[in-house]
């Protein structure tokens, strides 16, 4: 493997410019180009690789010509050998993904390039492939950026189609571009080059709606447009024989149906009707238009000025502009087997038309005969709106639409629709999804996960913060509470609100820029926190100050008063935010296993309870990483969220230690690098728990010291001596009196209280605690974004709560 360019550009940086040389723009910039690269040691920058991707839709017949225009188009601006190398590649790559759908292009592109460097080329892949994106930052250098994108791509599991769950594998494309925006530096580079052979793969049907409505860019395209010009690139600069993707209107077929609007069986405020409807001469009185078929640039209603939406473009994606309709375009074709994503198409449609009507708009939905797509969507609809069966939604549909019924005969299609609503996909009785208060997420935001629409889950959410809380006071305390003196909660409250803080702001910035790096929003929430201790405030305010543009610290938490006074000392903490870069997993800043790793990482169980243990664990890692680079306090803190997020979850069980076995097991699945030791002491500690409950020796011989591994154990075993609800305040106290107090108790109370009904009073020992303000947290972090009570927006779309940015600025 070459060794890497110290000093890469930034995208773009080494793209000469043509001056004023003579001629048409393309022999004015190759020339210009390798002057550049003449003068300039590190020309070999990521931009071409970033822009060339596109080229292969122009050739998908003859691999030899694409990796002729790659280089060429390449060599415009980037005419080092690298490059060229990079764009033929990633061209080949792209190709094999539009034409077979799978990834393969990209090794079998190395045919493609001069015999002398694909023996390092092959190199480069493998190390990629062994690699997470990360450990190739810096990657201004095109080598770097492509294996950080092809690391980002291959090392991200493709998820197994389970549509009753929320599980479908184009979801691999979020979730990769996710991994390569993780990798750090220059991230928007490296997930562009990371998007187009993942847009290739997965196609336009996988790309998720929410981001679909997001596009926005210069000269005014969206995402229709963008769409559009592929379609046209791919046939050569042409429309099809009926015009598209370029005519305004795309015309009923002969034989439809004429044009209907019929009321939803279970909502009226959903119309269902057909494209006919849309180009007649009547105008359709709705806010929001869903269409499940091919339509044209023009306005999709027939009336022009106030109620009409404009687009362009066909396939998928939203048409917002000024007009006061909303236009949402899926890409769904009405046969068998012509839909790559069919599951995941129908569930993301009929998410859309359920975050329409909790937005308060009348919408319609439609197809070209309404006959078949249109029913499939509105079934799942019902389904997520009210919790009835598959089936019942069937026969209520085919009842109300008597212009036709052809859903029977589209097989694949009515699977599905079995398949979404919780049945088998071949009609045996599905059991019902409580969809009218679990809706699927917007894959641009964190998934608001199924166990919090169970009763009581939210007040177990709230009280695992406020267990802390109460848990920090008792720990200091000893666990006895002196008569006449209020005791305060110390410093791991205070990084657990700004925690719990940090994650909303995450998820808002998922919300409205539809894709974020949660481990650095939390970094600037515990920046934010060492500046209101005036630990070198200065310092921090000219770091961020610039990039917020107004007075730094910002958001609600930076104005809680008793957020600013000292109560304990988290020395790692401290250290790491003394440093100019966050630490990470394989780069850390401090080689602490501190309790803090654990403690402050706490609330974020939250986010995943109900959810993959296996996505708690490479978080939370990434979490704990920021502040404590011992791999075993990185370990304890994901543990103890994957730990907590089960007790979260399984509130319904009747023994806590019922919960945390599931969850143990759940543990050794997700989390490849649990050693056989942890999971003894686990078990151990659990099984002690039972067998010899609330014993003094045996706490403190599991937690001896402040570090994450005994606060993780140790509130183990003291959630274990104390299963039942209502034995909270005496497990507090037992813990307290571990020889690190705090932190056991901490860690015991967030499970308590996470464990029983939150809402409640407090733990008490004979007088009242002052927890600070980690009560005050709990009502945001229930109410996050990523819930129906949530604010809504998006980048381009206000939410209607038009304060909440400002209270959570995503950043």
């Amino acid at each position: 493997m070459a060794a890497p360019v110290t000093s890469a550009p930034r995208p773009g940086s080494c793209c000469a410019p043509p001056g004023r040389r003579p001629g048409p723009p393309a022999p004015r910039c190759g020339p210009a180009a390798r002057d550049h690269a003449d003068r300039h040691a590190h020309s070999a920058g990521n931009g071409s690789l970033m822009r060339t991707g596109i080229v292969a839709l122009a050739h998908l017949g003859d691999a030899a010509a694409l990796a002729e225009a790659a280089v060429a188009v390449s060599s415009l601006t980037h005419p080092d050998p690298d490059c060229a190398d990079a764009c033929v590649l990633w061209c080949s790559g792209i190709r094999t993904a539009v034409l077979e759908g799978t990834f393969d292009g990209v090794r079998a592109g190395l045919d493609l390039l001069p015999a002398g460097r694909r023996a390092l080329w092959a190199e480069r892949l493998d190390e990629a492939e062994a690699h997470p994106p990360r450990h190739f930052a810096p990657n201004g250098w095109v080598v770097t950026a492509l294996q950080a994108a092809w690391s980002a791509v291959t090392r991200t599991p493709v998820p197994e189609l389970d549509p009753a769950r929320g599980g479908f594998p184009a979801q691999h494309l979020r979730l990769a571009l996710e991994a390569a925006v993780r990798a750090g530096d220059d991230t928007d580079t490296v997930a562009a080059i990371a998007g187009a052979l993942l847009g290739a793969r997965w196609g336009c049907s996988g790309i998720p709606l929410a981001w679909q409505r997001a596009v926005h860019g210069w000269p005014g395209l969206t995402g229709p447009d963008l769409v559009r010009l592929a379609v046209r690139t791919a046939q050569g600069g042409q429309d099809d024989s009926l015009g598209r993707p370029s005519a305004a209107r795309v015309p009923a077929p002969a034989g439809a149906p004429r044009g209907f609007a019929v009321p939803h069986p279970r909502d009226p405020g959903v119309l269902l009707g057909n494209l006919p409807l849309l180009q007649g001469a009547e105008p359709v009185d709705v806010d929001a238009v869903v269409s499940l078929c091919r339509m044209g640039t023009g306005p999709v209603l027939p009336a022009a000025g106030s109620g009409t939406a404009t687009g362009a473009g066909a396939g998928a994606g939203t048409d917002a502009g000024s007009s006061t309709v909303e236009h949402v375009r899926v890409w769904l074709v009405d046969s068998d087997g012509s839909n790559a994503n069919l599951h995941y198409v129908v569930d993301q449609a009929a998410r859309e038309v359920l975050r329409l009507r909790r937005g308060g708009k009348r919408v319609l939905l439609h197809c070209v005969a309404g006959q078949s797509r249109t029913p499939a969507v509105a079934a799942v609809y019902a389904h997520l709106a009210t919790g009835i069966d598959g089936e019942t939604a069937l026969s209520e549909l085919r009842e109300a639409l008597v212009h036709g019924w052809q859903l029977a005969a589209r097989r694949e299609l009515h699977h599905a629709v079995r398949a979404l609503t919780g049945g088998d996909g071949e009609g045996r009785a599905p059991a019902a999804r409580s969809g009218a208060d679990t809706p699927a997420p917007r894959e641009a935001e964190q998934p608001r996960t199924p166990f919090l629409e169970e009763k009581g889950a939210l007040s177990r959410v709230r009280g695992l913060l406020l267990g802390l809380a109460v848990g920090d006071t008792l720990g200091a305390a000893r666990g006895e509470l002196p008569a006449g003196v209020t005791l305060r909660a110390g410093v791991s409250t205070q990084l657990a609100c700004f925690t719990a803080e940090g994650t909303i702001r995450a998820l808002v910035r998922g919300d409205h820029k539809g894709i974020c790096h949660p481990p650095s929003v939390l970094w600037h929430a515990y920046c934010r926190w060492a500046a209101l201790q005036g630990i070198e405030t200065e310092r921090l305010r000219r770091r961020w100050a610039p990039y917020g543009g107004k007075t730094w610290p910002d958001g609600w938490l930076a104005g809680v008063p008793v957020l600013a006074q000292r109560r304990g000392s988290a020395p790692a903490t401290v250290a790491a935010l003394s440093q100019a870069e966050q630490g990470t997993v394989e780069k850390p800043t401090t080689s602490s296993r501190g309790c803090h790793a654990l403690t402050r990482t706490l609330p974020v169980a939250v986010v995943f309870a109900g959810r993959k243990a296996a996505d708690a664990v490479t978080a939370l890692r990434e979490i704990a990483a920021l502040t404590h680079g011992d791999p075993a306090a990185q370990a304890a803190a994901a543990h103890a969220a994957v730990l907590a997020g089960h007790l979260l979850a399984e509130g319904a069980r009747p023994r806590v230690r019922d919960a945390l076995e599931e969850g143990l097991r759940a543990l050794a699945d997700a989390d490849p690098d649990l050693t056989a030791g942890q999971r003894d002491q686990l078990a151990t500690a659990l099984r002690q728990g039972g067998e010899h409950p609330a014993d003094a020796h045996r706490l403190a011989r599991l937690a001896p010291d402040p570090t994450a591994p005994s606060a993780l154990l140790g509130g183990l075993y003291v959630a274990a001596s104390f299963p039942e609800r209502d034995q909270v305040a005496a497990a507090l106290r037992f813990a307290a009196g571990a020889p690190d107090g705090d932190s056991v108790a901490c860690v015991t109370g967030g499970a308590a209280r996470g464990r029983a009904r939150g809402g409640g009073a407090a733990a008490r020992s004979g007088q009242p605690a002052r927890t600070g303000p980690g009560c005050w947290t709990c009502w945001p972090v229930t109410s996050s974004p990523s819930s129906p009570t949530g604010p809504g927006g998006a980048e381009y779309t206000p939410g209607w709560d038009e304060h909440w940015w400002d209270r959570y600025p995503g950043w």
